[in-house]
């Protein structure tokens, strides 16, 4: 029985409008986006009863905590039933019919009652994720895809059935042996293969449609300021610009059968309000807002300070997916205990190591880098000594619900309350020592930090590199030689893309300069109004602490000037 009516809202519309054999969609939250999963197979179940279509994540963990929850709740809005009209997991009642290619193996298949079914596929391990014939793939967050894998070992299976639903059929199904990618916006290059899906919009029609885009963001903005403001005459002009825009990037399907769409939480404003859109603006960090909520396209500068490598650097697969398969069949896949994780649906954290943290403290934000040491280095898969970067957690602090500082400890403490190991290591940012100016009796920000973690439970163990900032230079050459990767004297550095997003971005938005013939971090943008704070140094800088105050020594012990021709 259907318990909601659902209107479609300007992306929905265009999709179903279109319905395209494949279509790749970049949206922000607040579009709709768990509308677009659980619609796709809706409809694949009402036009291609008995076919297979692949669910793909990077790993099962990034499937049942990212992609299932809000599927189920949309599935059940729209009358469908678990247990009865759908079974998740398990060998589905000798009632519902077969799919038209044998399946042996249930533990990560979705079964419908007519004989459709969605076999859900892993990335984890190579060759893990090739399993039966398909008619049709779904990718939920392609962004974090390994690409090559997937083109090796899914796609290929996205074949045959042709007397069902294809061109031997009486009547073709369009979407057969189609796709539908859904992702958050791409933020490092590695990523960028699902704009590149995007660039007919130039090559067919003249079209640049990501400048434009970036344009209409900018003015969304302004959009916003002058509804605070309460200018209607001005809201009304840059509204009408916005419009006049998107009415030149109007989406429509390449000769080849795909629609590539943009998409953020305007075009759903209908649904949302416009008090939604105003409220998530004052209460999130700017750089939160843009990318996750205006679905903002950003890449990488030139000239960069940390030469990061992707296939070197970067792992987004460290879900404990034992321990979320448990979770979800012990509470029969409810949705929003596995749409609410914490510490143990993290691979890469070691509840029996100690944590390290290191704040930066400003007036923008306000924000806690999570590290630890480990023994398995989660880009290669090899058993090696590796320093991780694991998790973020920031606050504007004129958005905190009490004081920031109590606001940003308790999120790290909420996050790692099962942590066994209660150690925890904290590296001073030296600004966070002095005291607040114009507060009566104030404490530091570090001394208020510390007080609050042991507070609840932790043991903190201070650590302070030398000097107030440690020198620009010498970190370049230090970041150099770490991140090559091939001195034994230097660690290995390894950052989870899932949960330091904004890190990354930091990170490969800082820009080295020459300054009196030595290296120095482009700071500019922290100056910078038009500058996004996260999109700032402040992320990178964290870092920076901790790895100076850890290895910096090693710069020097190595031997050797520090001195490199900034020209070189």
């Amino acid at each position: 029985m259907i318990t909601e009516l659902i209107d479609l809202n300007s992306p929905q519309k265009i999709s179903v409008v279109n319905n395209t054999q494949s279509e790749v969609d970049i949206q922000g939250r607040g579009t709709g986006k768990s509308y677009v999963i659980g619609w796709e197979i809706n409809e694949i179940v009402r036009r291609m009863p008995r076919s297979i279509t692949s669910i793909t994540g990077r790993t099962y963990g990034q499937i049942y905590t990212r992609t299932l929850p809000s599927t189920i709740k949309f599935l059940e809005k729209i009358g469908y039933e678990k247990d009865k009209d759908f079974k998740i997991g398990g060998k589905p009642p000798e009632t519902f019919l077969s799919p038209y290619e044998p399946v042996t193996k249930f533990d990560n298949y979705i079964s419908f009652a007519n004989g459709t079914g969605f076999l859900m596929l892993s990335q984890e391990r190579a060759g893990s994720s090739r399993g039966p014939n398909l008619d049709r793939e779904i990718v939920d967050e392609a962004l974090t895809l390994n690409k090559a894998r997937y083109d090796e070992e899914v796609s290929p299976a996205n074949r045959g059935n042709e007397e069902h639903f294809g061109f031997r059929s009486n009547k073709r199904i369009r979407q057969h042996h189609g796709f539908r990618y859904v992702s958050s916006m791409p933020y490092t290059r590695e990523q960028m293969w699902l704009l590149r899906y995007g660039d007919y919009y130039m090559n067919e029609a003249g079209i640049p449609i990501f400048d434009i885009w970036n344009r209409i963001v900018k003015l969304q903005i302004q959009v916003i300021e002058a509804y605070k403001a309460g200018d209607k005459r001005l809201f009304k002009d840059i509204w009408n610009e916005t419009v006049r825009l998107k009415k030149q990037i109007a989406p429509f399907a390449s000769k080849q059968g795909v629609l590539f769409t943009l998409a953020n939480a305007f075009d759903n404003v209908e649904n949302l309000g416009m008090s939604y859109i105003v409220r998530e603006y004052d209460k999130q960090n700017l750089m939160t807002f843009m990318i996750e909520i205006l679905n903002w396209i950003i890449d990488k500068v030139e000239d960069c300070y940390y030469p990061l490598d992707s296939q070197k650097h970067i792992y987004y697969d460290a879900y404990n997916d034992d321990f979320i398969r448990g979770l979800a069949e012990n509470s029969n896949w409810d949705a929003d205990q596995l749409s609410t994780p914490d510490s143990r649906f993290d691979l890469d954290c070691d509840p029996n190591r100690p944590l390290e943290i290191v704040p930066d403290w400003g007036a923008k934000i306000n924000l806690f880098s999570v590290g630890q040491e480990r023994n398995f280095n989660f880009v290669t898969k090899m058993i090696e000594p590796v320093d991780c970067v694991i998790n973020e957690f920031f606050i504007k602090p004129q958005t905190a619900k009490s004081v920031p500082v109590d606001d940003l400890v308790d999120m790290f403490c909420d996050y790692y309350k099962q942590h066994l190991c209660r150690d925890l290591y904290y590296f001073r940012d030296r600004y966070g020592d002095h005291r607040q100016p114009n507060v009566k009796n104030s404490k530091p920000y570090n001394e208020q930090a510390i007080e609050r973690l042991e507070k609840r439970g932790w043991r903190v163990f201070a650590k302070v590199h030398k000097g107030m900032e440690p020198p620009q230079h010498d970190k370049y050459l230090l970041w150099l030689n770490i991140l090559k990767g091939n001195d034994p004297r230097y660690p290995k550095f390894i950052i989870n893309g899932r949960n330091c997003k904004f890190t990354i971005i930091s990170m490969n938005n800082t820009r080295v300069i020459e300054k009196e013939g030595k290296f120095a971090k482009d700071k500019s943008s922290e100056r910078r109004d038009s500058i996004l704070p996260e999109e700032a140094t402040h992320f990178g800088d964290a870092v920076d602490k901790r790895f100076w105050t850890k290895y910096g020594s090693v710069l020097y012990k190595a031997g050797g000037s520090t001195f490199v021709s900034p020209r070189i």
